[in-house]
């Protein structure tokens, strides 16, 4: 067996006694966890940023190329339709590789790649026609979407198991962190150096991603996940890997992928987290464009008042997946599935900024929570070693979602009379509702798996 840090191995380490449920408290999770958290939550942010900024400069995008609304949401999805598509296989290469602190050497160049490229999107010399604008833009979601399950599967190896969902909900943070820093950061450079410069915003990641890349390029190494997990076993709780699978490289999990695709609760959270992204990516994708072209609002102002809902989400994100850990995955993601749909179809009814403002803060509350939910569920069922394959189907299915949404949305608008008739983006946020209580059915079919942590007693988790 593979020794921890000081020459121990986890047999000969004396943990404290069995902790009861819900007793496994903060307090006891070691600094290094804490560190490789804050360190994911930043990425993560920065992966969000890139993400939602396109959506923020819809408006402008669409101006600036002479867009209809059919054009601008096939455009949209297509680039929303990349992040899906090297979510599995690259989840894959990441488990190959290796667990544990090995896997943050395949995720730091590819987080700086794609931050690149996003970089080179914003160069007008180079990106200053639509095509080319296009391919660098798929470009950078072929990236993002290989490093997000990358990041959670990270996120979870430094933590307890009996913390799996503060810790990924805390990760996911980012997500309305980010988005929200999209809106504030376009509104401002759109403000300092004019509409015609919107491009100079995707300058910014690149910027970020460097320094925080850097750190944790030389953090991840062995002895200290090692020291980790020494603390963890010593405080009473479960390592969420042992040393030995730590170390190793997973190449004989030939059947990684067949073994999810028939794994009854990793496929229908994969189905929930898709119709859940058609109701995310739709609002972020419609309120900038019903701001801007129904309310009529700037340019600038459409783009920060998009994205108020990101100030409850940032709480929703850290409340429910915690309360996952107790409740169960499966009744947390039904009570935050039937909440998100009211929310989206109240916008039906929304005829002044006070009601749009007052619903958008309504559905933050839980816009954002179920996706940390979705890939602790799918860790939780994972068959060994592969909870990282697990982990690329939750993300290709978000990924297929949020790509759907523009698609849809983009018709119905263009169907409902165009860019200056509210009838399409009415209808638009009816869909959104339905949508989400039909990813609710499918968790009522989910069973989840009675899970056995050291730090608790068996229960649904």
């Amino acid at each position: 067996m593979t020794k921890l840090d000081g020459g121990r191995t986890p047999t000969t380490i004396k943990p404290r006694p069995r902790l009861a449920r819900g007793q496994a408290a903060l307090r006891l999770v070691p600094a290094g966890s804490w560190v490789a958290l804050l360190v994911t939550w930043l990425i993560w942010i920065i992966n969000a940023f890139d993400r939602e900024v396109i959506l923020r400069l819809g408006p402008i995008i669409s101006q600036n190329f002479g867009l209809s609304p059919e054009a601008w949401g096939i455009i949209t999805a297509v680039i929303f339709f990349a992040l899906a598509v090297m979510a599995i296989p690259g989840s894959r290469m990441s488990d190959r590789h290796g667990t544990g602190w090995k896997r943050a050497w395949f995720q730091v160049p590819l987080v700086i790649g794609y931050n690149l490229l996003s970089a080179i999107s914003g160069v007008r010399a180079v990106a200053g026609n639509l095509m080319a604008f296009l391919l660098l833009r798929v470009g950078v979601n072929l990236g993002a979407g290989w490093g997000e399950p990358i990041g959670v599967s990270n996120t979870t190896e430094w933590w307890p198991k009996e913390r799996r969902g503060f810790a990924l909900g805390v990760h996911h943070t980012g997500y309305p962190v980010g988005a929200l820093l999209s809106g504030l950061v376009a509104a401002w450079i759109l403000g300092a150096f004019g509409v015609e410069n919107w491009s100079y915003i995707f300058f910014v990641g690149l910027i970020a991603a460097i320094p925080v890349m850097a750190f944790w390029w030389w953090y991840s190494r062995k002895h200290r996940l090692d020291r980790v997990y020494t603390s963890i076993i010593e405080r009473g709780m479960t390592p969420p890997i042992s040393a030995e699978e730590s170390s190793t490289h997973h190449e004989d999990q030939k059947g990684a992928i067949r073994a999810c695709l028939t794994n009854k609760i990793v496929m229908l959270t994969s189905g929930t987290t898709l119709l859940f992204q058609i109701v995310y990516n739709g609002v972020s994708y419609i309120l900038p464009l019903y701001l801007a072209n129904i309310v009529g609002l700037p340019f600038a102002d459409a783009a920060a008042y998009s994205v108020v809902f990101t100030i409850t989400g940032i709480l929703g994100q850290i409340v429910w997946p915690t309360i996952s850990d107790y409740l169960g995955r499966r009744k947390t993601l039904i009570i935050t599935g039937i909440w998100m749909g009211i929310s989206a179809g109240a916008f039906y009814f929304a005829h002044s900024m006070g009601a749009y403002i007052g619903i958008q803060l309504l559905l933050g509350c839980v816009a954002n929570a179920p996706w940390p939910i979705f890939y602790a569920a799918a860790t939780d069922a994972a068959p060994r070693n592969i909870a990282g394959t697990a982990n690329g189907f939750i993300t290709t299915s978000m990924f297929l979602g949020g790509g759907l949404a523009p698609l849809i949305i983009g018709a119905l608008i263009a169907v409902g009379g165009g860019w200056a008739n509210i009838f399409g983006y009415n209808i638009s946020f009816i869909v959104m509702m339905v949508s989400a209580i039909v990813g609710v059915a499918l968790q009522v079919i989910v069973r989840e798996p009675r899970m056995s942590f050291k730090g608790h007693d068996p229960a649904d988790a």
